[in-house]
């Protein structure tokens, strides 16, 4: 039970640590500063090479960006009237004769406050407030001095999953149907970690604990590949798995993409994989993901598979062998979803049960779930799963009653 407890306060630690928006910021927090300021020049917010000599971003700054630096990067007055070239000054009303006397506004950096000036005195207007307070000169100048309020960080919102999805081409091992982008490139690391931290039905004798950081300190099947958008609805996939040093290589088709009139997003998977590194023992794999978004919250997956020659070693089976494992294709129905509990954070889960075909004896269905954050970039998915399989094939062959951790990670680099 003291194990159990400590393992649930250990995932609990590291869900918080890694869902935690401060360690996930996408936007440069310096050019938002800047551009947010009211008196930013407009066709200098939201530009790299405001600051940098490379419009890109990055490398040595530019004058400005020295002094914004040297600035601690904070605009005051004083550091916009040294920089009129990027700012404009406050905003001052011609004076408009009013009767006895004349009337002049100067409007305040955050649109939130404006001095009047009337026949030499002054008065503070809050509009959205409804409130006209008299102030007196020193403290109409230490206003009008003052540097504005700091931006409120914007929150962002929760786009539709077909804009902002909260998964990458794979679930947790089971293939998704986000669309491939043409000419664009990424990567896919996968870790399994053999070390269990639960077993299904029992005790957890030899799980890990805090002592061996509940696995991490285990071997691990360390595994990656690479995609390739074609086009808009043709990728081509490449993947290496440790495990019996298996390579696989495919192609993707979209065939549907919810938007408009389609209510679902579909798609097709064709690969091979080999063992030995490509030498023998090649499994065919047919796929066929479906999905459907509910709202902007959640994604749920329908995968029907076919492994064609999934157990090579079916011709070696003993006649006493049970009958599944003289078998040498098998049939899968993978079942999924996404749910997001944050703008880029998600629970994941996934099930795999084998309707058909090939069963390894005392072999379970694999059961997968996590979390994942995404960025502009990234998804990194911290699992917990009980197969070390990760090609299309082996992940759902061979489940165990032992549940490990591990993680994928994604990135898209262009």
């Amino acid at each position: 039970m003291r194990r159990k407890i400590q393992g649930v306060a250990f995932f609990l630690s590291m869900a918080a640590a890694f869902l935690n928006p401060a360690t996930a910021q996408a936007l440069p927090a310096f050019m938002l500063r800047f551009s947010q300021d009211p008196f930013s020049l407009p066709e200098m917010r939201n530009q790299c090479s405001t600051c940098h000599l490379n419009p890109q971003g990055g490398g040595p700054r530019n004058p400005f960006g020295t002094a914004f630096e040297q600035n601690k990067h904070i605009v005051t007055p004083e550091f916009r009237r040294a920089w009129p070239s990027h700012f404009l000054p406050n905003i001052s009303s011609e004076a408009v004769p009013a009767g006895a006397g004349e009337i002049k506004a100067i409007f305040l950096p955050g649109e939130r406050e404006t001095i009047l000036e009337i026949n030499g005195e002054y008065f503070r207007l809050r509009p959205g407030e409804a409130k006209l307070e008299k102030i007196t000169p020193e403290e109409a100048a230490s206003l009008m001095a003052a540097p504005p309020p700091p931006p409120a960080p914007p929150a962002e919102p929760k786009l539709p999953l077909r804009d902002q999805p909260t998964f990458d081409h794979y679930l947790v091992n089971l293939p998704t149907t986000l669309p491939y982008q043409q000419g664009r490139f990424s990567m896919r690391f996968t870790h399994r970690f053999t070390q269990p931290v639960l077993i299904a039905g029992k005790g957890c004798d030899g799980c890990g604990d805090l002592g061996n950081l509940y696995g991490l300190d285990s071997f691990s099947f360390s595994s990656f590949g690479g995609e390739y958008g074609i086009t808009d609805r043709l990728a081509a996939t490449v993947y290496r798995s440790p495990l019996d040093k298996t390579i696989e290589m495919g192609g993707v088709v979209q065939l549907l993409r919810q938007q408009g009139r389609e209510p679902l997003s579909a798609a097709v998977r064709v690969s091979v994989e080999g063992r030995n590194n490509f030498q023998d023992f090649y499994t065919t794999n047919l796929v066929f993901p479906v999905s459907r978004a509910i709202s902007n919250v959640a994604e749920l997956f329908v995968v029907p598979m076919m492994n064609f020659n999934a157990n090579p070693f079916a011709s070696l089976a003993s006649p006493l062998a049970p009958e599944g494992k003289k078998r040498r294709h098998q049939g899968a129905v993978g079942l999924g979803t996404s749910i997001r509990f944050r703008p880029r954070s998600a629970f994941v889960a996934e099930w795999m049960p084998r309707v058909t075909g090939f069963h390894e004896q005392d072999s379970r269905n694999t059961v997968s779930f996590g979390i994942l954050r995404s960025t502009n970039a990234h998804v990194f998915e911290f699992v917990l799963t009980n197969s070390w399989g990760t090609t299309t094939s082996r992940a759902a062959s061979f489940g165990t009653m032992n549940f490990a951790l591990g993680f994928n990670l994604y990135r898209r680099l262009r």
